[in-house]
């Protein structure tokens, strides 16, 4: 009578099925990471859209800009008595954390970060002791926005945004955490550090995540010219 004997898998076939398993697992989880971080930009360039109309309405029915929240709370700081924002910096520009109570707007970005928000402070002036809302003429310093941190003339793209708008994506490195109230961790990175300081310039360009931590770039950023502010408050018989 034939016997027949039971042959199990060796240890080295049941490695190479393994091995095989991981690569196939790998090749599925990867993109589907990615997948899910392109879709947490897209959504947040889509907020930052709405937050821009939301500004831009806020000046159409105040005739003025709103304040940054500097304190955290969701809600601008603004002196009552002169008219303007109570923070502003050495470039006369104001800055905070976008107010997003006065805009009746989400708290925080995908990552929980509340939004940095610069405006030109002058937009954002209403009538007090020493101050009156922004007509056409009114100067003031503009939002320079720049390809990198040094801004020089050349890496500027545009020397007229009368506000932007950060987020600072998913290392949120120098942002406010809406959970803590806290400053995260700063960035390495000029270009990062550059959004959340208090001067006039704010750096735009692709994501960059593939070399050396001081290269590093996430920061999501939209912002309005004056030009086209002036435009839509002129078409809404806001100005002059």
């Amino acid at each position: 009578m034939q016997m027949h004997k039971n042959r199990g898998f060796s240890l080295i076939e049941v490695a190479v099925v393994m091995f095989i398993i991981v690569l196939l697992l790998g090749s599925i989880l990867i993109p589907l990471t990615t997948q899910v971080e392109q879709r947490q930009i897209s959504d947040t360039q889509k907020t930052l859209e709405e937050i821009r109309e939301a500004l831009v309405g806020y000046a159409l029915v105040n005739g003025y800009l709103p304040c940054p929240d500097t304190d955290t709370d969701g809600s601008e700081n603004v002196d009552a008595v002169t008219g303007r924002c109570s923070t502003i910096s050495v470039d006369n520009v104001a800055y905070g954390r976008l107010p997003h109570l006065n805009l009746g707007l989400g708290r925080s970005d995908l990552w929980d970060n509340r939004f940095t928000y610069v405006v030109n402070e002058q937009f954002a002036r209403r009538a007090g002791s020493t101050s009156s809302p922004f007509t056409l003429a009114t100067p003031g310093n503009d939002i320079y926005i720049c390809a990198t941190a040094a801004c020089v003339a050349t890496a500027r793209l545009s020397t007229a945004a009368i506000f932007a708008v950060v987020s600072h994506g998913k290392n949120g490195a120098g942002a406010v955490s809406y959970a803590t109230n806290a400053m995260n961790p700063a960035s390495v990175s000029a270009d990062e550090q550059d959004n959340y300081g208090t001067d006039r310039e704010i750096v735009s360009h692709p994501p960059f995540t593939g070399g050396a931590a001081a290269s590093e770039f996430d920061d999501i950023v939209i912002w309005l010219s004056r030009y086209t502010l002036f435009n839509r408050m002129v078409a809404a018989g806001k100005l002059p």
